[in-house]
């Protein structure tokens, strides 16, 4: 692992202002378009103000990644956390004006709390199965997405759920890249045993549970070809592992992160969204069938029903990106348009057939014959020389 990225993510992090949030409060709802079972439906994500990652408060965290932003300054107790939930159920949580709201009413719930909902050490067994146990009062919600790092993907934090909870849970895993140099010193992902990763599918469908690989496309440090061939590598490799779903996560800009910090330099620019359907269509093309579960994520369609997302996120020091994956201001708003469609069909032609744009296009096909023919490590030595570091 390199210390000069390290060292560089913690003085970031040191920098970053504290904000006492109100810990019986979320710290967002919001609902945006979803394709299951072959419909599209209407998903709802809800997010747990927690106590933010392990991996952030012990090693500065991910590179792309200052979720941990949100996170109070007093510890968030179980009564906090049963607290938030139930503001879920009873709708007190919603702030938009003159929104009917019902649980029941999204067949898709995305459960995270800004880490891992497995790790004891941000949230306890007892607050976690007191949330999925009330679920069996909605029937109508048949799938649960959490997000874990792998190494707290357990048979106890499983058998914890799944002792009080039997409809289907997917879990998502920060894979980000198989490449372990990439993986360890782009993301700063701090998972150098591949093994861990692949042990945690093999549990979690033990337990008839979903696995869904998150790929962060185009860390720091890569260029866009490179990040262009990871991306399609890790997504036929995490196939390959078991995983049931692949969702390419465009990197987007947070303050006080390494990436921001980056891209404040010069040295950075947010990933095109023309590479998305490249990115698509080689997965398609190397695994040789149409009928995977590829998702695109990114803050592209939602409905924000509480919190502070969209609106005022500096001030209040949250967690929504300030810049997000985009092409031109010609046809960003198109080929966004072209995501959603993606998303909630899985036709590739929502992806092929948006039209190139002039302005941007030719520049994005010269920017993918861009090489650097310098190491990872070399790339990290001229941006942080040992003065830095």
């Amino acid at each position: 692992m390199s210390n000069e990225v390290e060292n560089k993510i913690k003085s970031l992090r040191n920098s970053t202002p504290l904000k006492n949030f109100d810990n019986n409060k979320l710290a967002e709802i919001e609902i945006n378009k979803f394709f299951y079972e072959g419909e599209i439906i209407d998903r709802i994500m809800v997010v747990l103000r927690a106590n933010g990652c392990e991996h952030y408060k012990k090693t500065g965290g991910c590179s792309m990644c200052s979720h941990f932003n949100g996170t109070p300054i007093h510890k968030v107790t179980d009564k906090n956390y049963i607290a938030q939930w139930n503001s879920v159920l009873d709708g007190t949580a919603i702030e938009k004006e003159n929104f009917k709201f019902n649980l029941n009413d999204y067949p898709v719930l995305c459960l995270y709390n800004l880490g891992s909902l497995f790790n004891q050490n941000e949230i306890s067994l007892k607050a976690i199965q007191y949330i999925f146990k009330s679920l069996n009062n909605y029937p109508n919600v048949k799938k649960v997405i959490v997000e874990s790092r792998a190494e707290y993907v357990t048979e106890e934090s499983i058998k914890n759920i799944k002792d009080v909870y039997s409809s289907l849970v997917e879990v998502g895993i920060g894979v980000e890249s198989t490449n372990k140099t990439v993986r360890e010193l782009c993301h700063h992902k701090g998972i150098e045993d591949i093994q861990i990763i692949k042990n945690s599918v093999k549990l979690l469908h033990k337990y008839g549970f979903k696995a869904l690989a998150y790929i962060n496309f185009k860390p720091i440090f890569l260029t866009e070809k490179e990040a262009v061939d990871d991306a399609i590598k890790t997504a036929i490799d995490c196939f390959n592992m078991g995983f049931d779903a692949v969702s390419i996560e465009p990197t987007s800009l947070q303050d006080y992160s390494l990436a921001n910090y980056l891209y404040e330099m010069g040295q950075y620019r947010v990933p095109w969204l023309w590479s998305i359907e490249v990115i698509v269509k080689g997965i398609y093309e190397k695994i040789n069938r149409q009928d995977v579960d590829i998702r695109i994520g990114g803050y592209f369609d939602e409905e924000v029903l509480s919190g502070s997302q969209g609106a005022g996120f500096a001030g209040r020091n949250e967690v929504f990106p300030h810049m997000t994956s985009s092409n031109c201001s010609a046809c960003t708003k198109r080929y966004i348009d072209g995501i959603k469609k993606f998303n909630a069909t899985y036709d590739i032609k929502s992806l092929t057939s948006i039209e190139r744009c002039p302005h941007c296009y030719p520049l994005w096909q010269d920017i993918m014959k861009i090489n650097d023919s310098r190491s990872i490590k070399k790339r990290i030595k001229d941006i942080f020389p040992d003065k830095e570091s």
